[in-house]
């Protein structure tokens, strides 16, 4: 099969419908059909690899930020020789990379083969993105599943996209995925990165090196294509329960985003098409979050007390947990704790609607306790501002309350602590939160 369409756009769930993908899905990669954009990226990775002719016995070609993905095995066995490259070292925060110590590359990846895998085409390196260990035009393609966004800041992004231009033949190909926002501005946290179109663009421009002429950045208006809602701060959730709901569109903190995937050959020049239903696709978008966060707190939900203060609450990287490492914490930026605070909710997206904290306790001795209602920018750690406090004394039971009219580019959350040294005598800590129509009613 050769593809004829293109697949240089954003992922939508219509694509699991189309004749090609199935085929590719079903047939090339044997799996059944998740609706999950990391799927999505490999199928359509191998889509254009199969449209421009690269996967053949003669072809040679590297994959970046390569891990121990899936997609290593399906191409490799297609083509001449595939070099899988990333950080392989034992001392990353990466579970994908993190290679045990006196263990070889080649090893760490092929025990995640499928039985029967021919490792005969496949070579393993150690390599940093941004600087290939790889000689002048010595690929005829290359490919990269969401691992753009990792290098690094804007520099990092065009010196890698300069080394691989720069080991291409002249008719190679480069086909990445990376994160792909909507209705925001670039969220630029290094190490995870999500991307705005048009910095993406400048990135391309910078390095000379540009994707082909036509992006399809429509998106369907479907019920299959609303964003997921965001149940992380509801007590009792977790990454593995938020990702079983089914969609494309992840949402968190209000911010709708999904995945992207771009060709890169050294003939592009900078002109591109960039298709958008923007403007349908900004007011579909808009009401279909604020519906899921009204359908979420109408009535009165639990919220994990101390999700901001355990590691997997805290880091910038919620959306990447199952690849990992257990001691992560040590590579990876955290959000800032301080050494009294006992609770630390999630933040929340209210949308525009006015909203209502409840916090309940029950503590053995009499303490002084301060709560705050934080807020801060969707799309930032950062420009955290106290924006409601509470001190009180409280022994026995006590309810510390908290109205307030959300702004529909923040979310918030409740911390709680203490200056009493020891440990703390909590009998009972129950944090709610529930929209409500009218301050003071």
């Amino acid at each position: 099969m050769k593809s004829t369409k293109n697949w240089q756009k954003i992922c939508v769930s219509q694509d699991y419908f189309d004749s090609e993908f199935k085929y590719i899905l079903e047939e090339k990669l044997n799996q059944p059909p998740t609706f999950h954009r990391k799927q999505w990226e490999f199928v359509v990775i191998y889509l254009n690899l199969l449209k421009y002719g690269k996967l053949n016995k003669n072809a040679v070609g590297a994959s970046f930020g390569a891990g121990r993905e899936r997609l290593i095995f399906d191409v490799s066995k297609e083509v001449k020789e595939l070099i899988a490259t990333d950080l392989y070292v034992y001392n990353t925060a990466w579970a994908t990379a993190k290679v045990e110590e006196n263990m070889s590359c080649l090893d760490f990846v092929l025990e995640k083969a499928p039985k029967g895998y021919d490792a005969s085409n496949l070579t393993v390196k150690e390599m940093d993105m941004r600087k290939l260990d790889l000689k002048d035009n010595s690929l005829d393609f290359a490919y990269s599943s969401c691992a753009f966004e990792h290098i690094g800041h804007f520099d990092d992004f065009v010196q890698h996209l300069q080394e691989v231009k720069r080991v291409l033949k002249d008719d190679g190909v480069y086909v990445m995925t990376t994160e792909h926002l909507f209705m925001h501005d670039t969220m630029p946290m290094k190490g995870n990165y999500k991307f705005k179109f048009s910095d993406l663009m400048d990135i391309f421009t910078a390095a000379d090196f540009y994707p082909n002429a036509e992006f399809d950045a429509r998106l369907p208006r479907s019920a299959m294509n609303k964003p997921k809602p965001d149940y992380l701060p509801l007590l009792g959730f977790n990454q593995d329960l938020q990702n079983q709901t089914s969609s494309v569109i992840i949402n968190r903190f209000g911010v709708p985003q999904t995945s992207s995937c771009f060709v890169l050959r050294k003939e592009n020049t900078n002109s591109i098409d960039y298709l958008s239903n923007e403007d349908e696709l900004n007011i579909f978008l808009t009401s279909s979050i604020r519906q899921s966060v009204k359908n979420l707190y109408s009535n009165v939900k639990s919220i994990d007390p101390t999700k901001s203060l355990r590691k997997e609450g805290r880091i910038a990287l919620a959306d990447h947990l199952e690849y990992l490492s257990d001691d992560f914490e040590k590579f990876l930026p955290i959000y800032p704790t301080n050494l009294f605070q006992f609770a630390f909710t999630d933040f929340i997206y209210f949308s525009d609607f006015s909203f209502k904290f409840s916090i309940f306790l029950n503590v053995s001795e009499k303490i002084k306790v301060k709560a705050k209602l934080i807020e801060r920018p969707q799309i930032s750690n950062s420009k955290r501002e106290t924006v409601m406090k509470v001190v009180k004394k409280a022994h026995g039971k006590a309810k510390i309350s908290f109205e307030y009219q959300a702004k529909s580019d923040c979310v918030y959350a409740v911390s709680i602590s203490t200056k009493e040294l020891g440990e703390i005598k909590l009998d009972y800590l129950d944090i709610r939160a529930q929209l409500i129509t009218d301050i003071g009613s």
